[in-house]
């Protein structure tokens, strides 16, 4: 482990504060306090699994989370998740350096209320650039999931997702790899980069409607709209 990779995790950086957690159930109790990336596109009406309402329910607590600890795909994407990182680093060996620690969750130091827990950061060896790196395992069987996962296009919860991590950090990019499986003789890897520099209004959008979903509803409890996501 090279010392600048320990400043990324363990170093006061400007932009984010670094909380570390023991175990992963204090790591989910963490994540709790804000909103964090698998969050962002829910709080903005984005996401096709959560609504803003079923999000502002949670953190406000009226409900619990649904427990999918046992849901066959979030355990593969689990047992996987190292593995694919590992792929990536050596796909970018000398290009990029890697490092990851677990149970780990990043505030913004302006906005504490903007969470993020990293599948790894980056750092390019040779501009000294840093960056997030989020690992995907996904199964895109019908024609509408395929498109969604096009060769230069990601689903919109994850780009959002991604977009909210660059919110929390203030890194230059983001190197999303995921495993696309198609049947059980077919997977493909594809590694999608998104530069910040090219997502500034994206950027301003995503950090303004997760903000507004905070201040204006959880914040003060007051229930939101039902929005939900252009299929």
């Amino acid at each position: 482990m090279t010392a600048y990779k320990k400043t990324l995790f363990l170093t006061e950086d400007p932009n984010y504060s670094v909380h570390i957690y023991k175990s992963r159930k204090q790591w989910l109790g963490g994540r709790v306090s804000g909103i964090g990336g698998s969050d962002a596109s829910a709080a903005i009406g984005m996401n096709p699994w959560r609504s803003n309402l079923d999000l502002w329910m949670i953190k406000t607590g009226k409900k619990k989370a649904p427990d999918i600890s046992n849901n066959a795909r979030v355990k593969y994407g689990q047992a996987a998740e190292d593995a694919i990182r590992k792929l990536y680093q050596a796909k970018k060996l000398g290009i990029v350096d890697v490092h990851y620690m677990p149970n780990v969750v990043l505030s913004n130091r302006e906005h504490p209320e903007l969470l993020y827990s990293p599948d790894g950061l980056l750092m390019e060896t040779k501009t000294g650039r840093c960056g997030i790196l989020e690992v995907k395992t996904a199964s895109p069987m019908s024609a509408m999931q395929k498109e969604k996962w096009h060769d230069d296009h990601l689903p919109d919860n994850y780009y959002i997702q991604v977009l909210h991590g660059l919110n929390v950090t203030g890194f230059d990019f983001v190197d999303l790899i995921a495993e696309l499986t198609y049947d059980e003789k077919y997977s493909q890897i594809r590694i999608y980069h998104i530069e910040r520099s090219e997502a500034e209004e994206d950027l301003k959008t995503v950090k303004e409607g997760v903000l507004s979903f905070w201040n204006e509803y959880v914040i003060p409890g007051r229930e939101p709209a039902l929005t939900l996501p252009q299929i």
